[in-house]
């Protein structure tokens, strides 16, 4: 093979490369920075304290907003909050699972709902 055809297949490949691994980075570094945001919102803003907050996990998604982050508090495990934190951290929905229904938790008895204004 010749000079000029192994830099275009070693070009191909590393565009090819590229092309492939930059929405693998994109949605992962995403999901860490706006988790991160909703982490220090809850902490610095809301005064919760760390070790009231069970979890903390950002998650991508196909549809818009491309980044939701889920957070269950450690004297709610049954309910998941979820957050946006694109333009400022807002709570935007919670759910119940069917153990906390069963368990008679209900959206009057939430301890960490913020309602949409």
């Amino acid at each position: 093979m010749s000079a000029a055809k192994k830099t275009l297949v070693i070009t191909l490949a590393v565009l090819g490369l590229l092309i492939v691994l930059t929405p693998i980075v994109y949605a992962r570094i995403g999901t860490i920075v706006y988790a991160h945001r909703v982490k220090v919102y809850l902490t610095e803003e809301m005064g919760y304290a760390r070790a009231e907050i069970a979890s903390v996990k950002g998650k991508w998604t196909i549809k818009a907003p491309p980044f939701v982050v889920h957070v269950k508090f450690r004297d709610e495990p049954e309910v998941e909050y979820t957050y946006f934190a694109h333009a400022g951290v807002i709570q935007f929905s919670h759910e119940i699972s069917r153990k906390g229904l069963d368990q008679g938790v209900t959206e009057k008895s939430l301890k960490h709902y913020v309602p949409l204004d």
